[in-house]
């Protein structure tokens, strides 16, 4: 089937039954004609039909009838418009409208959709005699092929695009800028990260040149570096960016030269990442080992010195007791004694500038802390966080340094005001909870009696990835000068001091809650036999003194240790290490009183000299002494009512440790049980 096309021209076809009849054509030439696959039709000025072939009403699905030497053009037209080939209208219009169409004798081209879906591609184009040719072509597959490479042109080209938008969203979401520059520095592309930091749009940096970008001091200061990028060097510096703002950023740059197929360079790329926090966290990571290596230090020698000043003083008090009030003594021993507290003084402050000897446990009561610190925390939060708080009955005391609490509970409030946004709810619940030996096994924690604090926000959350590094020293999740990342940290170092646990649950979208578990103050007790001190009583006159026992292992301190309890009247033995009283206590049964140094060598020091003996001998009083404020400290909270001295220490609170000791070996003991 064949219709008018452009200018209203139509090709004119018509059909034969077996050979165009034509005189003179050979039979081999008629055969071959009708062996073509594209069919042909060719009428004379007249618009009759001289010559066609089989395959011409084939294509054109026409009767054979209708094709004969002379056949009218008309007719042709007529049994296209009455089976509807010319679409909806009136056959006789539109036998007119084609008729005087085809006259104008146009070239046109037309695809007709035939059934089974195929498609039949009909040329009409004039003769130079005045004649018309009218050829017709079945190209379903052409057009099939056609489709197909249009659908893989589609899909390639999906593909592309997605490919594209993932690069970019790469390239733009990396923490790191990235541009493309030509050869003459011109830019080509820039990711948001770097049109940002030079306050553009991605957009506005193509085109400008880096003069227009870069601040002089910048460029002079890469512009070498730009040139061997040029040349097809790989280059790597670092240095200092001065920003639009004014702002100065640490910056460490990568230029990769673009060298297509024929190898000349014809621009670089360039990638930069922002080191500044990352120098200032080295910086800091720098100064803590300086200040760990400080603490170190003086924890070391905090021991040592304050022996050596317990000597000093041990000798110079007696002297000065035995000169008396006069010049000699104001001239020179009262600033020598003065000197020495001074030293012990200077040792402790060392210590807390070192922050060794900060963490002072005691027994706090959980509710009544974080409701005072929630008292503060309301007033000077956003109006929109609402704080609350919920507590059970019975809530154990829990052995923490209450100000350290209080700075853990203020950095997690910190926290989650940034997660809200300033306005949301913070709920802090508090509760006892006995911890299972499955639970205690995966924290690390002996089983017991804890208290729990469950702090929790309706903020925006954190993503596993920032759950799984929230405790880390200096990670935020804040823009650049918004947090230190040493705030949860702090929480962390706080848990873990106190002998506790922390976990955190928390998804985007759907807030936060931190659970920190701290051991209760009878979970803190380690003794297996609470020492359980009565009110000391003085000895009377007919009493005589104990036997006392001088553990010690630093020679002169025992030395002057030994004439300060025979001052005071006491018989004693001396061991150098408890491993050696241990031994002494087994076989003298008369020894009343115990007072020993902390740390000591062998395989027991103070603290389990102390615990053995409240197993094995608990009618026998302890002291304990030490010349590190945090073993002094540690004494202090581990066995409540133990007297502790703290070298060096006066003959007044030695004489008061001896006489809390002294009730403690005369209070009535239980049966013991063997």
């Amino acid at each position: 089937m064949l219709h008018a096309g452009r200018g209203g021209g139509e090709p004119i076809g018509i059909a034969m039954q077996n050979r165009p009849v034509r005189p003179g054509l050979s039979v081999p030439l008629e055969e071959a004609l009708n062996e073509l696959e594209e069919g042909f039709a060719v009428f004379d000025a007249e618009f009759r039909l001289l010559a066609w072939n089989r395959r011409f009403l084939e294509l054109h699905d026409l009767p054979a009838a209708l094709a004969f030497p002379g056949a009218e053009y008309e007719s042709f037209v007529r049994c296209f418009a009455e089976r509807g080939d010319y679409g909806p209208g009136e056959p006789a219009a539109l036998v007119r409208g084609r008729m005087t169409g085809a006259r104008r004798a146009e070239r046109i081209e037309i695809e007709l959709a035939k059934p089974m879906d195929r498609v039949i591609e009909a040329v009409g184009r004039p003769l130079a005699s005045g004649g018309y040719l009218s050829t017709c072509a079945d190209v379903t597959a052409r057009r099939n092929r056609a489709v197909q490479l249009e659908a893989q042109v589609e899909e390639r080209t999906r593909a592309l695009r997605l490919s594209e938008e993932r690069l970019a969203l790469i390239a733009d979401e990396v923490p790191a800028g990235i541009a493309h520059f030509d050869s003459e520095l011109r830019i080509l592309y820039a990711n948001r990260r770097f049109a940002r930091a030079y306050r553009r749009s991605p957009a506005e940096m193509i085109g400008l040149h880096a003069t227009e970008v870069l601040s002089s001091r910048t460029l002079g200061d890469s512009e070498c570096y730009f040139e061997q990028a040029r040349r097809g060097a790989l280059v790597d510096f670092e240095m200092r960016v001065e920003l639009p703002d004014g702002r100065f950023k640490d910056i460490r740059t990568l230029l990769r030269p673009e060298r297509p197929s024929s190898g000349e360079v014809i621009g670089f790329y360039l990638l930069s990442i922002d080191v500044t926090r990352r120098k200032a966290a080295m910086a800091a990571l720098m100064g803590a080992q300086k200040m760990d290596a400080l603490g170190r230090m003086a924890s070391g020698i905090s021991h040592d010195f304050n022996n050596l000043l317990t000597v000093i003083l041990g000798n110079l008090l007696p002297l000065a007791e035995e000169i008396g009030e006069g010049e000699l003594n104001r001239e020179f021993l009262a600033p020598a004694i003065a000197a020495a507290r001074r030293g012990s003084a200077l040792t402790q402050r060392l210590l807390t500038l070192a922050r060794r000897e900060q963490f002072a446990p005691e027994p706090t009561d959980i509710p009544g802390a974080v409701a005072e610190i929630c008292t503060l925390l309301r007033a000077s939060m956003p109006r929109k966080l609402v704080i609350g708080t919920e507590s059970t009955a019975e809530v154990p005391s829990a052995l923490v340094d209450r100000a350290q609490l209080e700075m853990a509970l203020l950095n997690l409030a910190m926290n989650a005001r940034d997660a809200t946004g300033g306005a949301g709810h913070i709920r802090i619940e508090i509760a006892p909870y006995d911890l299972p030996p499955q639970e205690a096994e995966l924290l690390y924690l002996p089983v017991g009696r804890y208290v729990r604090l469950r702090f929790s926000d309706d903020g925006c959350g954190m993503s596993p990835e920032q759950v799984e590094r929230i405790f880390e020293p200096f990670f935020t999740s804040k823009a650049a000068g918004a947090g230190s990342g040493l705030g949860l940290s702090m929480v962390y170092g706080f848990v873990k001091q106190s002998n506790g646990a922390i976990m955190v649950d928390s998804a985007p979208g759907k807030g936060a809650s931190f659970t920190i578990l701290l051991p209760s103050v009878e979970l803190a007790a380690l003794p297996p036999a609470p020492l359980a001190l009565p009110a000391p009583e003085p000895a009377s006159e007919e009493e005589s003194p104990p036997l006392l026992l001088l553990v010690e292992d630093d020679r002169d301190v025992r030395r002057t240790l030994r004439r300060k309890i025979a001052a005071l009247g006491h018989p004693l033995i001396e061991a150098d290490s408890a491993d050696e009283a241990k031994l002494l206590i087994q076989r003298i049964g008369a020894i009343a009183v115990v007072i020993s140094d902390i740390d000591m060598p062998g395989t027991l020091d103070g603290f389990g000299l102390a615990r053995w003996l409240a197993a094995e001998r608990p009618g026998t009083g302890v002291v304990l002494m030490s010349g590190k404020a945090g073993l002094a400290g540690q004494a202090a909270a581990e066995l409540p009512g133990l007297p502790i001295l703290r070298k060096p220490f006066t003959d007044a609170a030695l004489a008061a440790a001896l006489a809390t000791a002294r009730a403690q070996a005369h209070a009535p003991q239980p049966a013991r049980r063997d």
